[in-house]
């Protein structure tokens, strides 16, 4: 008897863990779904992100009204004539009101996190690619190499120019550092003639549209692309 009695209250809290587990998951998924749509909306993104909530039970952080350790990832996000790409958001602390993530409405407050993204090589050459100049670009260890083809009088000779990138405000300028014609390493200057008769426009890039509070300040070249990172201010986002 006491035997079938433990195998019952056994039986018992496994099906009481598996309903928790479920309900935490169900509200969960709810929850996540509501705000990567109301993000999508309140920051003009072509497709709802991906949020990732860490930091143990979901429903324990909702009855509480503080998530911990939230991940958003995006696609895409425009950033005037080039796209970030693969972007993901870290905010270390959420605060949700209980009434919204029954349905309410109310306000989400974010803290202050990071960002980081990539720009890829195609964009950024597309960019200054003025007319019929094609400009190539691809890593050169720390730095890019940026290939083109000049007209050297009647000759079409191979130009490329090393350039390291840097922010510049709002801009990602392209520093020349180095310079080849043909293969011989010839001054920046001549490099700058043969480009400004070819109709180059320069090395600066805007990155405009970028959504409020995100503060784009650090780059790393990588292979496919330059990896751009900053910071997420604090913000505020209405939840109708």
């Amino acid at each position: 008897m006491a035997r079938s009695r433990l195998i019952r209250l056994l039986v018992t809290v496994v099906a009481l863990g598996v309903i928790l587990v479920a309900g935490d998951l169900a509200a969960r998924s709810y929850a996540t779904g509501r705000f990567a749509g109301e993000l999508r909306s309140a920051y003009d993104l072509p497709a709802d992100p991906t949020v990732t909530v860490a930091g143990g039970s979901f429903l324990w952080q909702a009855v509480r009204g503080r998530f911990d350790d939230v991940t958003v990832d995006v696609g895409q996000m425009p950033a005037g004539k080039v796209t970030l790409r693969d972007v993901r958001v870290r905010i270390p602390e959420v605060d949700v009101p209980l009434g919204v993530l029954v349905g309410g409405s109310g306000t989400v407050d974010l803290a202050a996190g990071t960002v980081r993204g990539q720009v890829s090589y195609a964009d950024l050459a597309q960019q200054v690619s003025p007319g019929g100049l094609r400009v190539a670009l691809a890593r050169a260890g720390d730095a890019i190499r940026a290939t083109t083809t000049v007209r050297v009088f009647t000759l079409g000779v191979e130009l490329a120019v090393t350039v390291r990138p840097e922010l510049d405000g709002a801009s990602v300028t392209l520093d020349p550092v180095s310079a080849e014609v043909a293969g011989a390493e010839v001054p920046l200057s001549r490099a700058e003639r043969l480009l400004e008769a070819a109709g180059f426009g320069g090395w600066s890039i805007a990155l405009s549209d970028v959504p409020p509070h995100v503060d784009l300040d650090a780059f790393q070249v990588a292979d496919s692309g330059v990896l751009v990172s900053g910071t997420l201010g604090a913000s505020a986002v209405d939840v109708d």
